[in-house]
């Protein structure tokens, strides 16, 4: 099985057609990957604008790339067929979902389609990414900042271009791979919720007394003794997390820890951690 990691530029317009707002891909960059992670094709084409003939300026600003270059790509339907066939049956990922996302909405806006059909498996290399490096932040990991905390040396990289940001997601892709453990995270597009699961946009939960949360695990142990710990003070938010202050009678210790609570589409999740000492 090959993997196919992928990276899209967009340019955000309206769409008179149909009286809404999309993000209209401008570029496609792709890598593709064998079994040992190898790179054993590449991939990226330029699409022709249809729906807006205005860049924005921070896309102008952060891919260089200028309208008049864009007149001289393909439309879409030819890049996207050519993409399709240089995928084949492989594994797609992408850094985060909304490169996802937008090719949902391209693929329906340009060939009334709301599948994309030749995908079969899909991950999330960014959530892959986030867990392996055991970040707990609330905040998305983005593509460069992985790199440098990976010590990946970028500077040779075309950064937010298609192809670019596809090469720079394979090395942090080889940096943290274990078989084992990225198979639990593909995610079987052909499943009937997939899509709706897709354009979900998890939440933080804020309230400490709010039904969806499971309030068994709102405890916590002493850092210094590992003793269960009595929280002595109220819950307050603080950097989008609820906070609060425990003692422990066992040794005395006072600390203050945090809890992160996020409605997902399958239930809601949390982490646990020890901000600092009293």
């Amino acid at each position: 099985m090959n993997y196919v990691i992928f990276d899209l530029e967009w340019n955000g317009c309206y769409s008179c057609r149909t009286k809404t707002n999309i993000n209209e891909i401008i570029e496609f960059g792709a890598v593709k990957l064998n079994e040992d992670l190898e790179i054993i094709d590449k991939y990226q084409m330029l699409v022709r604008p249809e729906i807006s003939k205005r860049l924005n300026s921070s896309v102008k600003s952060l891919t260089s790339l200028s309208i008049e270059q864009l007149e001289h790509g393909a439309p879409f339907n030819y890049v996207y067929n050519k993409f399709k066939k240089f995928c084949g049956n492989s594994i797609l990922m992408t850094w985060s979902t909304s490169d996802i996302v937008s090719l949902v909405s391209n693929v329906e806006y340009h060939l009334r389609q709301k599948r994309i059909g030749f995908m079969t498996k899909y991950a999330d290399l960014q959530m892959y990414c986030h867990d392996m490096l055991g970040i707990t932040s609330s905040n998305a990991l983005g593509l460069q900042p992985a790199a440098e905390i990976l010590g990946i040396d970028s500077d040779e990289i075309q950064h937010h271009r298609a192809l670019g940001d596809s090469i720079l997601s394979v090395m942090c892709f080889r940096k943290l791979y274990h078989r084992n453990i990225f198979e639990t995270y593909i995610e079987n597009a052909a499943a009937p919720d997939f899509y709706e699961k897709l354009e979900f946009h998890p939440v933080n939960i804020y309230d400490p007394d709010s039904k969806y949360i499971d309030k068994s695990v709102m405890f916590f142990n002493c850092n210094v003794c590992g003793a269960r710990a009595e929280i002595v003070g109220e819950w307050e938010v603080k950097n989008k997390q609820l906070m609060t202050v425990c003692h422990c009678s066992r040794c005395g210790n006072d600390f203050r820890p945090k809890i992160l609570f996020r409605q997902k589409y399958d239930g809601v999740s949390y982490t646990k951690k020890i901000v600092n000492a009293v």
